[in-house]
């Protein structure tokens, strides 16, 4: 009886080891066939970088499957494990005929890394008739299987849970080393998508798993991936069964040693928990002191009748007061709150519930004021913990930012109230002065006319000098109402195809008199065919009306000014030139502000208010175009206005349209 009880203690033993120790796993199957390399020479790194020297390369591959893309827990679906003699690999296949464990596979794609895990990404892939075979795993520690690049291979490992997580792409169990030997740690992955086909709940922190899966890698960290859920197993439970069986067979001393065993695992598993409980426990407490005693803001501890129980050290920096001193006053809402006035809103804070911030006025030590901001939370026992912040600072530029809003505001309405006087003014203006001016020109005019044959001298001469002060008045004027409504958005101009080299011609002819009466020689210089924009016909003709203006005002007798129109690859272009002058190059930057020219004052020696070229400027900003000037002193200036450009000659919607449409001439 005693030799039969040995004989089964020593089979049981010998049952109970594991795997790796019995004996050698088999030489894994490889399906050269002569036709494709062996897996080992496509990853072969010669150069060291930590990459395969083929990477990028087409090639193809054979092996045995040993997880199909129904079965491999992986994060992208379609992709299935080949494995030879000498290696393993992923490979990313397209839609065909489906794959299962144990087939031999040919595959043709191209050599890929993708966040750290070599893959072949198939093109092509052929399911070659062999009897199904699926390679035996590997086994590995959970050091090897994570230092020594098993990526690709079929393997099995032991290992502790040591943390469950869970991530945006599944859910993994971490491993370590079971008996400690090692640090390395070894992720146990199963994506979103296979969940329901595995049942990682039953495994709790401690527990030792058996995992049978395929090594993968994911950015610089190595997992390995199972296949169905038979491929994890809480290691040794099929052995417990077995010798509970042998026990049972054995006697009642092998029951007792296994009992022992199991209850010894329960007792340190509870103690790892206690221990970690206790160390997370003390981390805490390090944690709030560290926060308590830092932190920017006023923090304090209240025992259950409101007296100070802590403060940190920000309540000492401003209020004065120290912890010691502050324990031996009664309660600490008096202190916090002096002001007979904030009663009742202090019995709300206190009593009620936690709220928004409760600003109060406390007296520091030495008696001044501050202002603070206060939040309340309750703790258990009866115990509150009150933060504030010093907003006196904050507080004194709210007041600040109030008064300067206001002033704003005040300076608001007077610009209004300033901008409407000029309307009303400007109004008044184009009324009361234009419609006299123009009766005035008409006058004159019409004296010049009937005193040419009997008229006397004084007719002759003043009636002339009449009609040029009413026209120099009138074209004034009408500056001054065009900058204006430019300047307020208030001028109508439309989008249309124009011709500006019609537009050149027409403008020309107007001064033409005026050139040969002063001896300019006004030269047109239009292209051979029309020079189409985009823009508003009146606005044109106010750009083309000041600048010729202005060059044969500013030219000397006998002095020449062109005008000219042409295109460019993304512009329709005017310009002006002229002998005239010209001007310091330095005060360009002015010349387009209104009421400015280059002579000024009572001893100016042309005539204008200086308003032409900030109304040009002023029109071309409004057609979406562009004013730019040469000029040098004594030889003359030359101005080129850019406008966009179209080959259409449809018109097109207006640029801008306001209620009140501003006079041109």
């Amino acid at each position: 009886m005693i030799r039969l009880i040995l004989f089964l203690l020593l089979g049981a033993c010998l049952l109970g080891l594991p795997p790796t120790a019995r004996s050698a796993p088999p030489p894994i199957d490889s399906l050269q066939m002569r036709l494709t390399p062996m897996i080992s020479a496509i990853l072969a790194d010669g150069n060291g970088d930590g990459t395969p020297d083929r990477l990028g390369d087409t090639l193809a591959v054979s092996g045995r499957v040993t997880a199909s893309p129904a079965q491999l827990s992986h994060i992208r679906s379609n992709v299935a494990t080949l494995q030879d003699d000498t290696d393993g690999i992923h490979a990313r296949l397209p839609d065909g005929p489906p794959v299962s464990r144990g087939d031999s596979l040919i595959v043709r794609g191209r050599l890929l890394q993708e966040r750290g895990l070599t893959e072949i990404d198939v093109a092509q892939y052929r399911i070659v008739p062999s009897p199904p075979r699926t390679p035996k795993p590997v086994p590995l520690t959970v050091a090897t299987t994570v230092e020594d690049h098993y990526e690709g291979w079929l393997a099995r490992t032991r290992g502790r849970v040591v943390d469950r997580r869970r991530t945006p792409k599944g859910r993994s169990l971490v491993l370590e080393s079971p008996d400690g030997s090692s640090s390395a740690r070894l992720s146990l992955f199963v994506a979103d998508r296979h969940e329901n086909r595995f049942r990682l709940d039953r495994f709790e922190t401690g527990d030792v798993v058996e995992a049978t899966g395929i090594v993968s890698q994911h950015e610089n960290r190595y997992l390995i991936e199972p296949r169905d859920d038979g491929d994890l197993v809480q290691s040794g439970l099929a052995w417990e069964y077995l010798r509970i069986a042998l026990i049972i067979l054995g006697g009642l001393a092998t029951v007792a040693v296994l009992w022992g065993v199991v209850l010894q695992g329960a007792v340190d598993r509870r103690t790892r928990q206690l221990k970690e409980a206790k160390r997370e426990s003390e981390r805490m407490r390090r944690l709030f002191e560290s926060v308590f005693e830092s932190a920017p803001v006023m923090i304090i501890l209240l025992d259950e009748h409101d007296r100070f129980e802590r403060v940190n050290d920000r309540f000492e920096d401003v209020l004065g007061w120290g912890e010691d001193e502050l324990r031996t006053r009664g309660s600490a809402w008096p202190l916090l709150y002096p002001d007979d006035d904030d009663r009742c809103e202090i019995l709300k804070f206190v009593t009620g519930a936690p709220q928004s911030p409760f600003e109060s006025r406390p007296r520091t030590k030495e008696g001044d004021r501050v202002v603070t901001e206060w939040w309340r939370a309750d703790l258990d026992g009866g115990r509150r913990l009150c933060l504030a912040m010093d907003v006196t600072e904050r507080k004194a530029r709210e007041r600040e930012l109030r008064r300067a809003k206001q002033q704003a505001e005040a300076a608001r309405q007077e610009a209004e109230e300033a901008n409407r006087l000029k309307s009303v003014f400007l109004a008044n203006m184009s009324h009361e002065i234009r419609t006299p001016l123009t009766s005035i020109i008409g006058f004159a005019e019409a004296i010049g006319d009937e005193t040419k044959d009997d008229a006397t001298e004084s007719a002759v001469q003043f009636a002339p000098r009449i009609k040029d002060s009413g026209h120099r008045l009138l074209n004034t004027l009408n500056a001054v109402l065009n900058l204006s409504n430019l300047e307020a958005g208030e001028m109508d101009l439309s989008s249309e195809p124009i011709d500006l080299a019609a537009e050149l011609r027409s403008s020309a002819r107007q001064f033409r008199q005026k050139a040969d009466e002063n001896d300019i020689d006004l030269r047109v210089e239009p292209p051979g065919q029309p020079v189409f924009s985009q823009a508003d016909r009146g606005g044109v003709q106010i750009i083309l009306r000041n600048l010729i203006s202005n060059a044969i005002k500013y030219s000397e007798t006998g002095g020449r000014v062109w005008a000219r129109a042409r295109t460019t690859a993304d512009a329709a272009v005017l310009e002006v030139e002229d002998e005239g002058m010209g001007m310091d190059p330095d005060e360009v930057e002015d010349l387009f502000t209104a009421f400015r020219q280059a002579s000024e004052g009572r001893g100016r020696t042309h005539e204008g208010a200086g308003i032409g070229l900030a109304v040009t400027k002023k029109a071309a900003d409004a057609m979406g175009g562009t004013v730019a000037v040469e000029t040098e002193t004594g030889v003359g200036s030359r101005f080129v206005v850019q406008l966009p450009r179209t080959d259409k000659t449809t018109p097109t919607a207006p640029l801008q349209r306001r209620t009140d449409r501003g006079t041109r001439h």
